[in-house]
């Protein structure tokens, strides 16, 4: 059962790098345009959808299916606009986006080695 939970936590922890990864394309992507008149930014929901599946496995008393989770790429709907010329794009956000999401998979993807550390314990143990 440990091994298990072990197991769900890094395919968790792959899902949300990869996730991460897309965010951090979809977030270069907003700033490469950031001078496009008209463009709309685009945003990655990935936690959200996430959470909707491990809250639903919790209730159903069922294991996670990683298959039902995908990030997805919205282009935003907000009708705020930072200029006259159409563009939504806000670089100042854009760059805290990307420094939040650059600290996000950093530490993803250390606690996903240390998952594989613990695992590589284990499996060298002489117990």
């Amino acid at each position: 059962m440990v091994l298990n939970n072990i197991f769900l936590n890094n395919e968790i922890l792959g899902q949300s790098l990869k996730a991460s990864q897309l965010r951090n394309t979809v977030i270069s992507h907003n700033i490469a345009n950031v001078d496009v008149v008209g463009f709309r930014r685009s945003l990655v929901e990935f936690e959200n959808i996430l959470e909707t599946e491990l809250t639903s496995a919790r209730e159903e008393n069922r294991r996670v299916n990683l298959k039902n989770v995908s990030p997805v790429v919205h282009i935003s709907a907000e009708n705020t606009m930072h200029r006259n010329d159409g563009n939504n794009v806000d670089i100042e956000m854009e760059m805290v986006a990307l420094y939040q999401n650059s600290a996000r998979y950093e530490v993803m993807s250390m606690s996903l080695m240390n998952n594989y550390r613990r695992i590589n314990v284990v499996l060298n143990s002489n117990i």
